[in-house]
């Protein structure tokens, strides 16, 4: 059918795109938020408990106040699907994208978080671009558009890799194993995998990334699809006239999975997925690497052909907050597909409970805390990054006093969104703490008495720790709305120019913890600590 050349103004890209960031940043998928749901229901460890609760309580709380879910974000990626018969008018489309960006992240008080240099100077853009942003052609007369915000905690722990043909689906799976293995608590577990097979070694990590804008596909899912494709490979009887999943309630779904000998390519890709889900979750890392029974909770994978010579694998991991938002734009309109904010919160009108409350004064008290105690800070704390750490040690290599005397004190890893009117600090949450590992022995040397951040810390790190009787507490990663809620001071004193970088001093009421690494160098960590 011949469809006529229609013009699309580029306005209407830069529009779209700004919208998309916002909803994207702010509100979660409803497939996401069940399969969160269905993990903190499922979950018997009390600390992955609880964890579960603050990721769950944060989405609400950012739903509702309008606020970005984590600090961190990210870093924006656009796939553009433009119909063959239609013209784009006005500004160049790498150019409408951008704009849209720079005003979503101005006007939104998101984080900008880009720096123009890779290599050497690394200067922030100021407007969090440009975009990564990937084209393609496609039949009819309308643009698609769909954004995706990727924070670097999750994407520093992708990884890709040309695997011999001969690896075959073993091969896939323990590679898709080991790289969850090594990204250990880094990434904000739980996460979700985007696995891409197929193609050259670029597309195989393109078919990562957009394997995460898929639909969810968590265990429950997964097995459901096994199950309808055998009941549909039986011959058909009077009883099978009603919906696959009423069949679910009364049969031994796993067992049945489990000897299912799949012949079409989808089942057998399904079959993987479902694999390598079971496989992840078997090693047990659990909600912020504390161990418990989801690490995964979704399993997607995208394929393509390949050379007979090669097989390349590349696997993309997603935090819990898988964030994206797609619209499709034509001459006339705009078509939103928002993600559905309307969840059930009423599981969650209260916290869960904490061990003990400290004032970060309590000094001897907070030396003698336990691993793993679920502890409520109150009193003053520093904020500093890895910019603000090179600066602190370029003091020390300088012969100069520090910005501020940090014995005793404790330093929170993070960078902060910028904070609107009326609001004291921006969404908070904590960084990767293993980007300070190689400055925090030098700094506890000098008497800092310990840290906040995520994610595990060097063998290096843990008996300086011990050394030094300090302590390394992790708050939840992604929680930022929550976690801002219990600051009511900020100020920035040092370090200006480094924008979400800067050093702030922050007070803090009933800010939850864990303790992760004591003054014994005990760890919580279910996997020892990496280098």
């Amino acid at each position: 059918m011949k469809q006529d050349i229609i013009k699309i103004s580029t306005d209407k890209i830069t529009e779209a795109v700004s919208n998309l960031c916002k909803q994207a940043n702010i509100y979660i998928p409803k497939d996401v938020y069940s399969a969160l749901y269905d993990s903190y229901l499922k979950e018997k460890s009390s600390n992955a408990k609880n964890i579960l609760w603050q990721i769950l309580e944060n989405i609400k709380l950012a739903s509702e106040s309008g606020r970005p879910m984590c600090q961190d974000t990210g870093v924006v990626v656009v796939f553009a699907e433009i119909g063959q018969n239609s013209f784009i008018e006005g500004l160049p489309l790498e150019d409408a994208i951008n704009k849209g960006v720079e005003e979503a992240y101005r006007e939104n008080f998101f984080r900008k978080s880009i720096v123009n240099d890779p290599i050497f100077d690394r200067i922030n853009t100021g407007k969090n671009t440009p975009a990564v942003i990937h084209t393609k052609i496609v039949p009819g007369n309308a643009i698609k558009l769909t954004v995706t915000i990727k924070g670097c905690g999750s994407e520093n722990m992708s990884a890709a890799k040309m695997l011999k043909p001969s690896a075959g689906v073993q091969g896939i799976i323990d590679f898709a194993v080991e790289t969850v293995k090594n990204a250990g608590a880094n990434p904000c577990p739980p996460i979700r995998l985007g696995i891409g097979i197929g193609g050259t070694m670029d597309y195989a990590t393109l078919l990562s990334k957009k394997a995460l804008l898929e639909p969810i596909k968590s265990e429950s899912v997964l097995q459901q699809m096994c199950y309808a494709s055998i009941q549909l490979s039986k011959p058909l009887n009077t009883s099978f006239n009603e919906p696959i999943r009423s069949h679910i309630v009364s049969t031994n779904v796993a067992t049945e999975v489990d000897v299912w000998q799949p012949q079409n390519l989808a089942d057998k890709v399904t079959k993987l997925e479902l694999e390598i889900l079971k496989k992840v979750n078997e090693l047990k890392i659990g909600a912020s690497g504390l161990g418990g029974s989801t690490t995964v909770f979704g399993v997607n994978i995208l394929h393509f052909p390949t050379h007979i010579a090669a097989l390349p694998v590349a696997v993309n991991i997603n935090c819990h907050a898988s964030r994206h938002a797609s619209a499709v734009i034509t001459e006339e309109t705009v078509k939103y597909k928002f993600n559905n904010y309307q969840y059930d919160f009423a599981e969650f009108s209260e916290n869960e409970s904490f061990d003990i409350s400290l004032n970060t004064s309590d000094v001897n008290k907070i030396r003698k805390l336990k691993v793993g105690q679920k502890v409520l800070l109150s009193g003053y704390i520093y904020t500093a990054r890895d910019a603000a750490h090179k600066k602190l040690i370029d003091c020390i290599n300088r012969g100069e006093d520090f910005p501020f005397d940090i014995k005793d004190k404790i330093i929170y890893y993070v960078g902060p969104c910028p904070s609107k009117p009326g609001e004291i600090i921006g969404p908070a949450g904590p960084t990767t703490a293993g980007r300070m590992d190689k400055y925090t022995p030098v700094l506890l040397e000098r008497d800092l008495l310990g840290a906040i951040g995520k994610g595990e810390r060097s063998q290096k790190v843990v008996e300086s720790i011990k050394e030094n009787k300090g302590i390394y507490f992790v708050a939840t990663g992604g929680a930022a709305c929550l976690l801002q809620q219990k600051i009511s001071e900020a100020e920035i004193v040092a370090y200006p120019e480094l924008g979400p970088e800067a050093i702030f001093k922050i007070k803090v009421k009933d800010f939850p913890v864990i303790v992760a690494v004591d003054s014994e160098g005990n760890t919580v960590f279910v996997r020892e600590s990496v280098e």
